[in-house]
Parts: C-alpha cells; sequence; structure tokens
C-alpha cells in the first residue's frame, strides 16, 4: 500500500500537480504553458523560447527569488552568446515572453513582484539582424502588375497575389476568405469582409492577428479579376461553380487530394503559397529573391506613393486594431467612401501578355451594362492545362503521366527543357 501511495506522490509531482519546496521558474513555466495551451495561445513558441534560452540559466530558482539583476544577467548572456548567436529582434521577442510569465505569476500571487522592467539599454535595440534587407523587401510598380498580369503563373494564384497587392490582405486571411465576404455590388468600390485567418501552424481558422474585422474597398483591379474568377476560373480549376460559402482560393483538387496531414477544407495555407512561389513563380519571372509576404509591404508602399493619406491606410485597411472606447461602440458609419477614394488612388493596372495594354474587365460578375472580356487567347487556352500541369508535383506516375504530354506539347514549340528552365527564366523574364 506504501509503495503505491509513493509511487503516485512521485507521478503527481513529476506533472507538476504536488509541489514540492519553493515553486521554481521550470515549475511555473510548465503551468503557465499548460494555461495558454487551454486557451490557444501561440503557446509552441513562448515553450521554444523558455526552452532554448530561459529554464537552462534560471529554470532551478525559486520564482519568488529572481530578481530584476537575474534577468539582466539572463539577457546579457543571451546577447554575448557566440556560439549561439541571437538577433536583436528575437531577443525582445523572447523578453516580451519573459515578461508576460512573470506578469501572470504575479497575478497568480506566486511572486510578490515582477522582475522584468528592462529597457533598450539592457535589451538592445530594436532592430533587423541585416539591416540592408528591409529596403529591399518591396515590388515596383511594374513588377506588381507583371505578376497579377503574368500568363506564365496559373490563375488562381494570381488571384492571390492581387489580393496581397492591391488589398493589403495577409496570406491567412485570403486562405479563410469565402464568397460570402466579397459584396460586388457596394457603392462605391466593392467591400471584403476580413473577419477570419487560417492558421497553418493550428490548421484552422480563427481570428485575424489583431482580432479585429476589416472592412476593405476592393480595388477595381481586383474586382476586374475576381469577376472573372468567378465566372470561369473557379469553376475550371474545382469543376463546379463557386457557392457563397466556397473559398475563393482553395488550394486545387490535385494538391488537396495529396496531403498527408490536414483533412477538411482545401485552405491555401502560408507553406503552400510560399512553396509555389518560391518553386514555381519566382524562378518564372527570373527575378531577384523576394518572399511571398512582401506584396502585404508593397500595397502599402505603392499605396502611399500614389498620394493615399496613411493614417487612414493604416487604421481601416491594414492595421485595423479593436475597438477599445465606449465611443467606438456607438461610431457606426465606416466612413466608406473616404476609405475608397483612398484605395482608389493606387496605380495598378493587368496587363496583356507582351502588349502592355490593360485588360477592360467588368467591376462585378453580371453587373449591368458590363461586357465580359477574358484574357487573350493564348493566355485562356494555357489556363486549363496549367491545373493539371503546374499544380502536379511529379511525385508519382500518375503525376508524371499528366505532365509528359504537356511537357512534349511544349518542347515541340521550342520551349526550353526541364534541365534548361533555370538559365531560361533569367534570360527570358517575363513580358510585363
Amino acid at each position: 500500500m506504501f509503495d503505491e501511495i509513493a509511487s503516485r506522490v512521485r507521478s503527481a509531482t513529476a506533472k507538476g500537480e504536488i509541489m514540492v519546496g519553493p515553486l521554481t521558474v521550470r515549475q511555473w513555466a510548465e503551468i503557465w504553458i499548460r494555461e495558454r495551451r487551454k486557451l490557444d495561445l501561440d503557446w509552441l513558441n513562448d515553450e521554444s523560447r523558455l526552452r532554448h534560452h530561459v529554464l537552462p540559466v534560471i529554470g532551478d530558482m525559486p520564482i519568488a527569488n529572481v530578481r530584476t539583476r537575474h534577468i539582466i544577467e539572463l539577457f546579457h548572456g543571451i546577447r554575448a552568446n557566440k556560439e549561439r548567436p541571437v538577433a536583436q529582434r528575437t531577443v525582445h521577442t523572447i523578453y516580451s515572453t519573459v515578461a508576460a510569465m512573470f506578469r501572470d505569476a504575479k497575478l497568480a500571487d506566486k511572486t510578490e513582484q515582477t522582475a522584468c522592467c528592462l529597457t533598450e539599454k539592457q535589451l538592445g535595440p530594436l532592430v533587423d539582424k541585416n539591416p540592408e534587407w528591409r529596403s529591399t523587401a518591396v515590388f515596383s510598380r511594374d513588377e506588381a502588375e507583371t505578376i497579377i498580369s503574368c500568363p506564365k503563373i496559373p490563375f488562381d494564384r494570381r488571384v492571390c497575389y492581387a489580393l496581397e497587392l492591391l488589398a493589403g490582405v495577409r496570406t491567412g486571411e485570403v486562405a479563410a476568405l469565402r464568397w460570402r465576404h466579397y459584396d460586388p455590388t457596394k457603392k462605391p468600390l466593392g467591400e471584403l469582409l476580413v473577419a477570419f485567418a487560417y492558421s497553418t501552424r493550428k490548421s484552422r481558422v480563427k481570428g485575424t492577428k489583431t482580432e479585429s474585422v476589416k472592412h476593405i474597398p476592393v480595388h477595381p483591379t481586383l474586382a476586374a479579376m475576381l469577376a472573372e474568377w468567378k465566372l470561369g476560373g473557379w469553376a475550371a480549376m474545382m469543376g463546379r461553380h463557386p457557392e457563397p460559402d466556397d473559398l475563393i482560393v482553395p488550394i486545387p483538387p490535385e494538391h488537396a487530394a495529396r496531403r498527408l496531414t490536414r483533412t477538411g477544407e482545401a485552405f491555401r495555407g502560408h507553406d503552400y503559397a510560399g512553396w509555389c512561389w518560391r518553386r514555381d513563380d519566382l524562378p518564372a519571372l527570373g527575378w531577384r529573391h523576394r518572399r511571398h509576404y512582401d506584396m502585404r509591404a508593397t500595397f502599402i508602399t505603392l499605396v502611399l506613393e500614389d498620394g493615399a493619406d496613411p493614417h487612414l491606410i493604416e487604421t481601416r485597411v491594414t492595421h485595423t486594431k479593436k475597438r477599445r472606447s465606449a465611443f467606438d461602440g456607438y461610431n457606426r458609419g465606416l466612413q466608406w467612401e473616404r476609405t475608397c477614394a483612398e484605395v482608389a488612388k493606387l496605380k495598378i493596372t493587368r496587363r496583356s501578355a507582351g502588349r502592355g495594354e490593360v485588360i477592360a474587365l467588368p467591376v462585378a460578375a453580371g453587373a449591368e451594362g458590363t461586357e465580359t472580356v477574358t484574357e487573350p487567347a493564348e493566355t485562356a487556352a494555357g489556363d486549363a492545362s496549367r491545373y493539371s500541369v503546374r499544380y502536379s508535383p511529379r511525385k508519382d506516375e500518375g503525376s508524371h503521366a499528366k505532365i509528359l504530354p504537356h511537357a512534349e506539347r511544349a518542347r515541340a514549340q521550342g520551349a526550353p527543357r526541364r534541365s534548361e528552365w533555370r538559365n531560361y527564366a533569367h534570360a527570358r523574364p517575363c513580358a510585363g
């Protein structure tokens, strides 16, 4: 009987259910991470930061005995570690996790004070590891127009890129957009309701990054692309017409069928979108490296260059915050016309391949007095084949069988072989 009781005590102690002696930082960290996991917060990253950088140094200290000098020494060691250098932004991120953990310890009466009151003097400046990269992590206006026009990029991906380049929507927010979130009839511009985002890490839909709801005007060029996509491109890829609850840009069926770990709806997560950009689209364009996420920064950069109000773009389009005052609850207007006017200042249009001509398309599918004009015949003819060719990773014989006939036809027309493609892409960038 005694042995059984002792075994239960040891098991409960190991799980943190029974504390022996003073509560240590390590024990509190386990409790804190467990609570954050229940609340579905960013517990995985928090746990990793604590495990790699914090607990090896102060994990065995009683949390009530931790003072500010111990935190200063901890971060001095992190910054001075030459064997495992850490970027300054990462230093500040680690500190934010530590500060939150000690704040919650104080709220839970585990310590009388929080030891975290450091400033930039102790943490160092909040700067990029490479101070040069951020100024170059943007697309030019000509490049932005080429991305949404180039026939070498499949239509569904051009629509994704257009949502980021012309509306400033985050990749996860693009993935969660459904047709019911788009109202093309609203005046003076159509409206995108951005209330959700798809989390690739959690494989589910959640709120936006700031938990806010954004009402984003749809730029005329984006409206034309969405109209064309809804009228024909979406059905060509999915094999049926879209319904209001359908995703605007799901993963193509061929790729969705090959998913190994995710089930359910074919959300276009940032891993898939980034993979397509790095593997296919950026090499096809023949440009220097930039991230897929830099398209959102490009929207902000270009719309401000075109004279838009920075405060309005920030607070009503790209970085809308949750309402925080009682007055906000009574101010039910969205100042829609002003927001539309600022977004419409962005000067980005589509071009037809090789001619630099603007493609005129209806602002809304089925809008009165409009005539649907599709892309050039050579572009439209190539779209249907790309849904089976460009989206098919060569993982099995079935995929190879799909690609081979198209590859043979392409070579017969003078296109390079796969082994020649890298040099070809740099020698002949996509026509803008």
